[in-house]
């Protein structure tokens, strides 16, 4: 499946590629925010568009790997993990900072590529007659959230739980 970093990257770079195929694409007058039924509510210049939507995506991209820098570098008491009994011990610590910096990267490779993908759907409502998101949006989002909700939950269940002796 490979790693949590190399995903990172990847969607690093699919977000970087929707967002220059966006540039080519968007109209002189882009919606921005839409309300629950996908209708807009906020229009924007293409410029002011391009521009939030990099620098949330750039910025995005910071956030996580500054936080996956900091992992290794925070006290061990500064990590709230299921276990900490068994977690926080020295000989298990540097196992903890891996999969912790692990579920960063992926996290942040799926908030990228929502990002990416919040781009494509941009661009979609923007070249229609009505502007409008469709179902595509939700569905994006659903999915976004069941795959974090999903890993959180099993970050909490499993993932650090006490391995079994042996």
């Amino acid at each position: 499946m490979g790693s949590g970093r190399s995903w990172f990257l990847a969607a690093a770079a699919a977000c970087a590629a929707a967002w220059g195929w966006s540039l080519a694409r968007l109209p002189e007058r882009v919606p921005v925010h839409f309300g629950g039924a996908g209708e807009p509510d906020r229009w924007a210049g293409r410029a002011e568009a391009l521009w939030t939507s990099g620098l949330l995506a750039l910025g995005t991209a910071l956030l996580f790997a500054g936080l996956v820098g900091l992992v290794g570098r925070v006290p061990a008491h500064s990590l709230n993990v299921p276990n900490p009994d068994y977690w926080k011990r020295p000989e298990h610590l540097p196992r903890l900072r891996a999969l912790v910096a692990e579920d960063l990267w992926w996290i942040g490779a799926w908030t990228l590529l929502l990002f990416a993908a919040v781009q494509v759907l941009l661009v979609r409502a923007a070249q229609l007659p009505d502007p409008r998101l469709d179902g595509w949006a939700y569905a994006v989002l659903g999915l976004y959230l069941l795959a974090v909700l999903g890993r959180v939950g099993w970050m909490l269940t499993r993932r650090f739980a006490v391995p079994e002796p042996g």
